[in-house]
């Protein structure tokens, strides 16, 4: 609970906030300790739109940040409700197809790793010799002669890169 004179807040702040919605006001709350904007009604108490606190949630000056802050949640300002909530509509549809292509991404490479798994196990059953392979193998073609085919070419007396287009 506050004690003592109450803090007003700063004039430039209070036209600020007039000139963005006429009808809104700042007031201290003794109990809170704090400014709170707040928007009158005819009958009842103010109805307490934005509790102004700093970063560590203690006592601050209301500033340009708060009047930022109403004008960002003003849903009229920003189309209205119907396109607010058709702008979380397709926000949620892109994020349930972001969910769904990740999702199959994962049960692809899930029975990849199973596919693998099962072909490891088949190999060994079998007693293939190539059971402990981890990958697919690729085979390797070089881009010259092998040596079958030099050996062929020299056995009948030909130069094997003669004949050949590399060298």
């Amino acid at each position: 609970m506050f004690e003592g004179i109450p803090p007003t807040p700063d004039p430039g702040f209070v036209k600020r906030l007039h000139d963005f919605d006429p009808k809104l006001e700042v007031q201290f709350f003794r109990q809170w300790g704090r400014f709170v904007i707040v928007k009158p009604r005819a009958y009842g108490p103010a109805w307490q739109i934005l509790p102004i606190e700093g970063e560590d949630g203690q006592f601050r000056q209301p500033d340009e940040r708060d009047i930022r802050l109403l004008f960002y949640g003003d849903l009229w300002r920003h189309g209205g409700v119907k396109e607010r909530v058709r702008a979380g509509e397709d926000h949620a549809l892109g994020q349930q197809a972001k969910d769904d292509k990740r999702a199959e991404t994962e049960l692809h490479e899930a029975s990849m790793d199973d596919k693998r798994q099962i072909r490891k196990a088949y190999r060994q059953a079998l007693n293939d010799g190539k059971a402990n392979s981890e990958f697919e193998r690729v085979d390797i073609k070089s881009k010259g002669l092998t040596a079958a085919q030099i050996q062929a070419a020299r056995s009948t007396g030909r130069d094997p890169w003669a004949e050949s287009k590399v060298g």
